[in-house]
């Protein structure tokens, strides 16, 4: 009796020690996520306003991860590095802002791609990719590259030249569901006029 009771306490013991073993494991593979708050734009007008830069252009170079002190308060005195994931895009079309055509630009994206992306990002893989044609809402900054006006709405991708494409349930062109908008295919050239109108 007093051997079966060693067996099962043994039992007991080690059951509980593969369980937070287990534990352990998946939470060193759970990614940590920087959880951004971002505006909401719900319809072109406000986010043609809102963005400083609105352009069309193709990714050169992609997912270079540096921190960056971003934080301009005042008289603050712990600031923290924040993490970006930081590319270079080649401007192909200029509608809003002080740039040209031609112009090479540094865009950043908030978390480290790899192991500390934005939620946001993560879930839609929205991070930039090399040789993507993008329509970009940009915010412009001193001493700190471009950044979208929001991940979700600010960048859209351009596919064979004309289509756009967004994973994104909250953007404004390319996401294709039924049951929230019609399933008709987005135009950059559509969108282009829709901008220009918002613009005139």
């Amino acid at each position: 009796m007093e051997k079966k009771k060693t067996i099962t306490a043994s039992m007991v013991l080690i059951s509980f020690a593969v369980a937070i073993f287990i534990v352990g494991v998946v939470k060193s593979h759970q990614k940590l996520m920087i959880e951004g708050d971002y505006p909401y734009y719900p319809d072109v007008q406000s986010i043609t306003d809102a963005a400083d830069v609105i352009i069309v252009g193709e990714v050169v170079t992609s997912k270079y991860t540096e921190n960056l002190m971003v934080d301009m308060t005042p008289d603050k005195e712990s600031k923290e590095e924040t993490p970006y994931t930081i590319s270079t895009v080649k401007v192909t079309e200029v509608l809003k802002g002080n740039i040209n055509v031609g112009d090479t630009i540094t865009i950043k994206q908030l978390g480290n791609y790899i192991n500390q992306p934005e939620a946001t990002l993560y879930e839609i893989d929205g991070y930039l990719k090399t040789a993507q044609n993008e329509l970009m809402f940009l915010a412009e900054y001193e001493n700190s590259p471009y950044s979208a006006v929001n991940p979700a709405q600010g960048m859209v991708e351009v596919i064979d030249g004309n289509i756009l494409y967004s994973a994104s349930r909250y953007s404004l062109w390319g996401y294709d569901d039924p049951a929230i908008r019609n399933s008709s295919v987005d135009t950059l050239e559509n969108a282009i006029m829709e901008i220009k109108g918002c613009l005139s």
